[in-house]
């Protein structure tokens, strides 16, 4: 017989911001910023910054490309890990009288920055990640005069593709949220909700992690 095998669960706060800026008629920019926290609120954990170039075909498709920098602390050896990231990825917006429903697929290629026992890189790990991201944004109630509340649903799966050193497990992790919002303009929307992240180490380890998650979604002269 073959016992499960135990999954570690932590709790985690995410602080993030998502923000677009038109350029022109087609183009924009977009960035977002996160600050990845565990453990309570002094407890190191990842941050990370995305720029990228958004060509915007229509209301329902945009296309991005563009570059992270996502460092990670380490606990165990107390140290900050380096990680460069490469991405494309594709949107599709169903936009009905009753929901708003985004369709996302993105292709990273990655870079973990290894150290030895001083602190100095010395070798990179890279791996290839697919991503598919579903958010469906649904009305609460007849809008009010200076804004309207709604509920956000998000899944995200992660999956490793070839070539990867970083996990060369297959199923990387997965991302539930269920998050309030509510919109006081047309171009600003703020949430407060729950997220559920399973994660598959490279060692074969699992942990869920239990996430409070505050985000900011500013979309400027969109």
């Amino acid at each position: 017989m073959v016992q499960a095998q135990d999954v570690k669960h932590n709790y985690q706060q995410w602080y993030t911001y998502f923000g677009n800026m038109k350029l022109a008629p087609h183009w924009a920019i977009h960035f977002d910023a996160q600050a990845r926290i565990r453990n309570g609120f002094s407890d190191k954990g990842q941050l990370l910054v995305r720029p990228g170039i958004q060509y915007v075909q229509n209301k329902k498709i945009n296309y991005t490309l563009g570059y992270a920098y996502a460092p990670t602390y380490n606990d165990a050896t107390g140290r900050w890990f380096p990680e460069h990231r490469l991405f494309e990825q594709f949107i599709y917006r169903d936009q009905e009288k009753h929901f708003d429903m985004h369709h996302r697929v993105r292709l990273e290629q990655r870079w973990v920055g290894q150290k030895n026992a001083h602190g100095d890189i010395t070798t990179w790990k890279y791996g290839n990640r697919f991503r598919y991201f579903n958010r469906t944004y649904l009305p609460l109630g007849p809008k009010p005069r200076k804004g309207s509340y709604y509920l956000a649903l998000q899944n995200e799966i992660f999956l490793n593709l070839w070539g990867n050193t970083i996990n060369p497990k297959v199923f990387d992790q997965n991302r539930f949220l269920v998050a309030p919002g509510y919109q006081p303009t047309a171009s600003l929307r703020l949430e407060a909700g729950y997220m559920n992240q399973f994660v598959q180490a490279a060692s074969g380890d699992k942990s869920m992690n239990h996430i409070l998650h505050l985000s900011v979604l500013h979309n400027f002269a969109w």
